[in-house]
């Protein structure tokens, strides 16, 4: 897995730096509504961009796998609960079995009406 992540890692860096060479010239990004304007090489302005995105996407995903974490932990918590409820039925049976067991005993039988 380690060696996965660096036949990734390394060329998407090399690409990184390469396009941050190559793009060193100023841009002047003007904000419209707003009266300021902004000046930085292109690179910036494109990797702040792709950050911005990621960053977003993580916000995105990580709200929408709300309501299944809600149902995880939900489910997590009952199971604890199942499994506390057999560990005591087991517990309740082993001190039953170990009981001296008795034969079983007839019910009573009627006696018959007086004469």
């Amino acid at each position: 897995m380690n060696r996965l992540v660096w036949i990734i890692t390394v060329p998407i860096a090399i690409v990184v730096v390469l396009f941050a060479v190559v793009n060193r010239a100023p841009v002047a990004l003007s904000l419209w509504p707003l009266p300021w304007e902004i000046e930085a090489p292109v690179f910036l302005f494109t990797l702040g961009a792709i950050v911005f995105g990621f960053l977003f996407g993580a916000v995105v995903a990580w709200v929408s796998g709300g309501a299944t974490r809600h149902k995880l932990r939900t489910t997590q918590r009952e199971l604890a609960e199942a499994q506390e409820m057999i560990g005591k039925l087991k517990r309740q049976q082993e001190q039953a079995a170990a009981l001296p067991s008795r034969p079983p005993t007839a019910p009573p039988t009627a006696l018959p009406p007086a004469a």
